[in-house]
């Protein structure tokens, strides 16, 4: 059964477990998307200050508050065992900055295409996923890594079976002169 486990300071000043928990069982955010927020941060450099653990109650957001990070692991159906749902309101549902438009959607090679304002470091734990482009797609084999840089994306499961994926999302921007 996979755990998290938090290593932090202690009254005395040692290290020692603070937080222990089960997450085998990732829940659903939205019809056929499961998702579970391990760590967030809201700032960087982060503040090792804050006690508790800052996913604790904390509503699901597609990304990361301005300067700040999440680490993620989310559940794939195969597409066969995914339930209908409107792309245009899920995103809505789960807070997506950019919102693809029903004109894109409608030309787009699957309906989870989808960019962020994020700087990702993807590694595919279990299963198989395909890891989609606007170019070329990459099949993810357990232990591939994926960065993906605040482009256009989406993710397929042919299946059999889910595909776990864990993923560090960090606030980024396009905004910086290139030198």
């Amino acid at each position: 059964m996979p755990k998290k486990y938090v290593f932090d300071r202690v009254a005395d000043g040692s290290s020692d477990v603070t937080i222990e928990q089960d997450i085998s069982t990732i829940p659903p955010i939205v019809p056929g998307l499961m998702a579970m927020d391990l760590w967030s941060n809201t700032e960087t450099p982060a503040d090792l200050g804050r006690p508790g653990d800052p996913t604790k109650g904390a509503a699901f957001l597609h990304e990361p508050p301005d300067g700040g990070a999440i680490l993620r692991i989310l559940d794939f159906q195969p597409e066969s065992e995914r339930p209908a749902r409107d792309i245009v309101e899920t995103h809505r549902a789960i807070g997506s900055v950019h919102i693809p438009s029903d004109e894109y959607l409608a030309k787009a090679k699957h309906p989870s295409m989808h960019k962020t304002d994020t700087l990702n470091y993807f590694v595919l734990l279990t299963g198989r996923l395909w890891a989609l482009s606007e170019g070329r797609d990459v099949l993810l084999e357990p232990g591939d890594v994926l960065i993906q840089k605040g482009c256009m994306h989406g993710w397929r499961n042919d299946g059999p079976g889910l595909a776990r994926l864990f993923a560090v999302l960090i606030d980024a921007t396009w905004d910086k002169p290139v030198a």
